[in-house]
């Protein structure tokens, strides 16, 4: 049986509907493309929720361990641990909230408490120390915890102390004022 609308029904049903649907996605994307405008709905992860340009100042972890007062790398290959993972896992369940704009800030119940923050901290290092203690040998007085700021080709540009991880008291006290 052949259709029976008229045929300037089949052409919008063809060609117009179509063409409309595809304006309503891709023109709002292409705006957002063009103008360098990165927000909700067009980028709903919040790694790419703001422009990364030259300018633009960039975050990453440094643990260093301390022995007998020295402080020396820490030794993430030999935690049988990929290091990139290790270091995502610490920003999105342990360190946060990083600043009042993190991703990961959660402020609800207590999570918001500098000793809720210290437990979680420590829980985070303590099975790290305690297998390079128990697997490697290697034992550590306890771990700085850096916040290094780089340029986007990676230059340091700053480091600030965190916190520290004592291994005797298995505690974590934090140093940066960020979180106080």
């Amino acid at each position: 049986m052949a259709d029976q609308r008229p045929p300037s029904t089949r052409r919008t049903r063809r060609y117009v509907l179509p063409a409309l649907i595809s304006a309503v996605v891709l023109v709002p994307n292409a705006v957002v493309i063009a103008l360098g405008v990165e927000d909700f709905p067009f980028t709903s992860a919040p790694m790419f929720a703001h422009h990364i340009g030259p300018d633009t100042r960039l975050y990453a972890f440094r643990l260093e361990a301390v022995r007998d007062g020295a402080s020396e790398p820490f030794p993430l290959e030999m935690t049988n641990l990929d290091p990139l993972e290790l270091k995502r896992q610490l920003a999105s369940w342990y360190y946060r909230p990083m600043s009042d704009t993190s991703p990961f800030r959660d402020l609800s119940g207590d999570s918001s408490s500098p000793e809720v923050f210290d437990d979680r901290m420590a829980t985070f290092f303590r099975p790290l120390t305690d297998f390079l203690r128990d697997e490697r040998g290697i034992e550590y007085d306890g771990v700085n915890l850096y916040v290094d700021t780089v340029d986007s080709s990676g230059e340091l540009l700053e480091s600030e102390h965190v916190g520290y991880y004592e291994t005797a008291t298995r505690r974590y006290t934090q140093t940066a004022e960020v979180l106080r």
